[in-house]
C-alpha cells in the first residue's frame, strides 16, 4: 500500500511527466547504479535501467561516466534488487550491479537478434569512475582483488 500511495503522490505532484518511445536502431543500453549498505544486515541495492536507442558511435569503446547518453525511448525494463553479497566498499557495489545488470540484459539481448535486430555489445553506464576503470581495465586494482560475485 506504501508504494501505491508514493506512486500517486509522485503522480501528483509531476503532472506533465510522460515516457516517450521513438524510432531507433533497436540497440539495447543500460544503465547501472548501487546504493552502499542502504539495506538491513549489511546489504547493498543494485539497479538498472533499460531502454532501446541507436547503436553506440564507438561500440568499441566503453561509455564515459558523466558523458551525455545516446537519444533514449521509456524503459523496456527495470530492474531492482537487494545485493545477497556482503560487499566492503561502494565500488564493489557498483560492480555488483553492473553483473547483475548485464546478467538481465542477456535475454533481452537474446530476443531482440531473434526478432532480427543484430545487438553490438551492449553499453552499460555507471556513474562511479572508479568501477567503470576497473570494468574497463583503464584501473588498477590493489584491494579489489577478492571481489567474488
Amino acid at each position: 500500500m506504501e508504494a501505491i500511495t508514493q506512486l500517486l503522490n509522485y503522480l501528483a505532484t509531476h503532472p506533465n511527466a510522460v515516457v516517450q518511445y521513438h524510432a531507433s536502431d533497436m540497440i539495447l543500453h543500460a544503465d547501472s547504479d548501487a546504493s552502499y549498505l542502504s539495506c538491513p544486515k549489511g546489504r547493498s541495492r543494485a539497479a538498472g535501467y533499460f531502454y532501446l536507442s541507436n547503436k553506440p558511435k564507438d561500440p568499441d569503446k566503453a561509455p564515459t561516466p558523466g558523458a551525455p547518453p545516446p537519444q533514449n525511448n521509456g524503459p523496456i525494463s527495470v530492474y531492482s534488487n537487494i545485493l545477497r553479497e556482503v560487499l566492503s566498499s561502494a565500488a564493489e557495489a557498483e560492480l555488483a550491479a553492473l553483473f547483475h545488470n548485464g546478467k538481465e540484459a542477456c535475454p533481452m539481448r537474446i530476443s531482440l537478434e531473434e526478432m532480427g535486430h543484430p545487438q553490438p555489445p551492449t553499453p552499460i553506464a555507471t556513474d562511479n569512475t572508479t568501477v567503470a576503470g576497473i570494468a574497463n581495465d583503464d584501473v588498477k586494482q590493489k584491494r579489489s582483488k577478492a571481489i567474488d560475485m
